[in-house]
């Protein structure tokens, strides 16, 4: 009896620690615009470049060269095919939300939505045709 509950002691002891179960990857962070095409067309990147922060509690940051920063909030629906992004400018520049979706693979996040602006229908994919309001920018994570 001893030597069984040893046994079974010895084993739960030995036994691997379970694993924290892995992070989802997230938005959350800095990124730098590298690429955006609307209406088919190639756009360059802003003078001293762009980029878009994505913090925990929603709020979004855009610095675009040496402009003044926009703030504004975002939401996501990771749960949607594709994922879904809403953005909302600050109240100053427009008071409606832009819908968007996205795609995060690694350290590259991409957005679409409609250049339309506010009110516009969301993209159901990542492409910009010809003539077409919709823009899909690509951003990379940028390393701490």
């Amino acid at each position: 009896m001893v030597a069984s509950l040893l046994v079974g002691v010895a084993v739960v002891l030995g036994a691997p620690a379970p694993k924290e179960p892995p992070k989802k990857a997230s938005i959350v962070g800095e990124w730098a615009g590298e690429k955006a095409v609307a209406g088919g067309r190639d756009l360059p990147v802003p003078e001293g470049g762009i980029t878009f922060t994505f913090t925990d509690d929603g709020k979004m940051i855009v610095r675009e060269g040496k402009r003044k920063d926009d703030t504004g909030a975002y939401k996501i629906d990771p749960k949607k095919d594709p994922p879904e992004i809403d953005l909302t400018p600050p109240a100053d520049k427009k008071d409606k939300t832009i819908l968007g979706i996205y795609k995060l693979d690694g350290d590259t996040l991409t957005l679409c939505f409609s250049r339309g602006g506010p009110g516009g229908a969301r993209p159901s994919k990542f492409e910009s045709p010809a003539e077409s309001e919709i823009i899909v920018i690509t951003l990379k994570r940028v390393k701490k």
